[in-house]
């Protein structure tokens, strides 16, 4: 119930969703190894695994083993529910501040 007063994602998670969503094709499709999103969103290392981690402790992503290092990102249960969001214009432009 705490939950319902807190914004559903931070600032570094909306940049984070923001780029999967506009390259959901990739993300939708083979997936997006989680370490090409440092330079992809401006956010260093451990920025992106904090956004990583918030998404999905939200269903929004799921993290992957790759061989050899690293997590291949691909979408879980609550994309589909991020992507309307995206689509009516909720998330990005905000939402943290709500």
């Amino acid at each position: 119930m705490a939950d319902e007063h807190r914004p559903k994602h931070n600032e570094k998670s909306e940049r984070v969703l923001g780029w999967l969503y506009e390259h959901r094709a990739e993300f939708e499709g083979e997936g997006v190894a989680e370490g090409s999103l440092t330079a992809a969103v401006g956010l260093s290392e451990d920025e992106v695994t904090e956004a990583v981690d918030h998404l999905e402790s939200r269903e929004a992503v799921a993290r992957l083993p790759q061989h050899g290092a690293g997590f291949l990102l691909q979408p879980a249960r609550g994309w589909a529910d991020i992507c309307e969001e995206m689509g009516e214009g909720s998330v990005g432009e905000g939402t943290a501040s709500r």
